[in-house]
């Protein structure tokens, strides 16, 4: 169980420099009344406007970051003063002291644990790490601090919600969110899975146009292979023949034909010569 034990406010809201204390470790019940003077002493809205309300918001700011209404986080700091607000909280639980040191312009979020700051690597600079452990710690959501512990007028009733929010108290108030957080997460999964089953789907097509296309190619060269191979043999045919007819010749037969070619030859175009000369001779004779 979570006890507050005090909250100190400057500059947040109606609240200015002047820093203010609220001790909240009575064990009573505790009433928080005001007084507006600025409305005089009558009896209609002299209780309104006085920053009861602020004490809340400063609570739920210090733990979530966040007012209890709609207000904007800048809207938050003192309108005169505009800047150095700063909210501290104070709080135990199952005997550990916890404090919260949260502000804007500058920006401040401090956690302490038995009055040691704890830290974090802020690389991301939203000290999202330092608001997990806070949320952690509370074991309890904004909305359901809202309608159940900080009761007021300005959230939204509980009949009036739609129905997944309030289902979503309700799991919350019975402590079984853990079965809409596992929903939640196979929804993913199951997404995840169908965009890995398309893209799978779309790898295992590529895949199989690729072997198909390697398949024509496959068989395109083997038809080249068995023309080639088919050449190749008609062609060794041909040279073996050719050499078994040149294995059949009589090389020094041959050999003495050329020469009797040759002498013939040269007999033949000797005895042209001779026969021109007779010719020429025989011309002149006559003439």
């Amino acid at each position: 169980m979570i006890t507050f034990k005090n909250i100190t406010i400057k500059n947040f809201m109606s609240v200015g420099a002047q820093t203010q204390a609220v001790d909240l470790t009575s064990s009573d019940l505790t009433l928080i009344l005001g007084e507006n003077l600025d409305q005089g002493d009558g009896e209609l809205g002299h209780r309104n406007g006085v920053g009861k309300t602020v004490i809340l918001n400063a609570i739920s700011y210090a733990l979530y970051g966040s007012a209890l209404t709609n207000i904007k986080k800048p809207n938050l700091i003192n309108n005169i003063n505009g800047k150095q607000m700063l909210v501290t909280l104070t709080f135990e639980k199952n005997n550990t002291s916890y404090r919260i040191e949260r502000g804007r312009s500058p920006f401040v979020l401090k956690f302490f644990v038995n009055d040691t700051e704890v830290e974090y690597d802020e690389s991301q600079g939203d000290s999202r790490n330092t608001q997990t452990d806070i949320n952690d710690l509370l074991d309890i959501s904004h909305d359901m601090f809202k309608h159940i512990v900080a009761l007021n007028t300005y959230t939204e009733p509980f009949l009036s919600m739609r129905q997944g929010d309030q289902r979503n108290i309700i799991e919350q108030l019975l402590g079984i969110t853990l079965l809409s957080q596992k929903a939640e997460e196979l929804k993913i999964k199951i997404k995840e899975s169908k965009e890995e089953i398309v893209e799978e789907t779309a790898r295992i097509n590529a895949i199989s146009e690729s072997n198909k296309r390697i398949e024509e190619t496959i068989k395109s060269t083997r038809l080249r292979q068995r023309a080639w191979i088919k050449q190749k043999q008609e062609s060794i045919d041909k040279l073996n023949l050719s050499l078994q007819e040149f294995q059949k010749l009589d090389i020094d037969s041959e050999l003495e034909k050329h020469d009797q070619l040759n002498r013939w030859v040269e007999y033949v175009l000797f005895s042209f010569d001779r026969l021109s000369k007779s010719l020429v001779f025989s011309t002149h004779l006559f003439s």
